[in-house]
């Protein structure tokens, strides 16, 4: 069984992405745009000049190998910002190629703006740290699962990750079965036949994307 991180605190609530679109003195600033599924918003090269808020819908960071594979590297959902790693670590380019996965709405910032509001205000800036550290933690928390064999053991890891790093909320399931079957790296029918068969036996209840009555010893038992 592996440890978990959890990231508690009353000035977490409010999540970054509310703190931003919430600031008066910036809305005139920012500038709302729908994407398309399978629409390329910036290829792999584009100079970063904003930041993103995704509002609705999921975005996909991809590569392609030589042969023209996919590569899945991240997925961007509501209230997630981009490409926060790569400006603060100094890229000034994405690295990857940045789509819709399915119709999409974001919120842009113009880099300047998102500098000065963080300067501007240390609620912020906490609130972008706790966002940077839980984003980070999820993405260990994907790649840890690939330590286990079944599918029943990731979903298993998965729920239970997902729980701890929010503790006193409802575990959501992303838009789609497929992008869960991409972060656990399982096919979407043998993910979707598992959870079905998990519900039946009473690990949890499906409920509008949402999991409830969720039974954290029995899904801790898997681990």
């Amino acid at each position: 069984m592996h440890d978990y991180f959890t990231i508690t605190g009353n000035s977490c609530r409010i999540p970054f992405a509310d703190l931003c679109r919430r600031d008066a003195r910036y809305q005139s600033y920012f500038t709302k745009k729908e994407y398309q599924g399978s629409q390329c918003i910036h290829p792999q090269g584009t100079k970063i000049n904003h930041f993103g808020i995704v509002v609705s819908g999921i975005l996909k960071a991809v590569d392609n190998t030589l042969d023209g594979t996919e590569m899945c590297h991240a997925y961007f959902e509501p209230k997630d910002i981009f490409p926060e790693f790569l400006y603060f670590s100094g890229e000034r380019y994405y690295t990857y190629s940045l789509y819709a996965e399915k119709k999409s709405t974001v919120i842009w910032v113009p880099v300047y703006v998102m500098e000065e509001m963080l300067s501007k205000d240390q609620q912020l800036m906490y609130a972008l740290l706790l966002y940077i550290s839980q984003r980070g933690l999820k993405n260990q928390l994907y790649l840890h699962c690939l330590n286990y064999q079944t599918i029943r053991e990731r979903v298993a890891y998965w729920i239970v990750g997902m729980n701890n790093l929010a503790p006193n909320e409802a575990v959501h399931m992303p838009c789609s079965q497929a992008v869960l079957a991409n972060m656990l790296h399982v096919s979407r029918a043998s993910l979707n036949q598992e959870l079905k068969l998990m519900e039946k036996e009473g690990f949890f209840k499906i409920v509008k994307k949402e999991m409830r009555e969720v039974d954290m010893g029995r899904l801790n038992e898997l681990l």
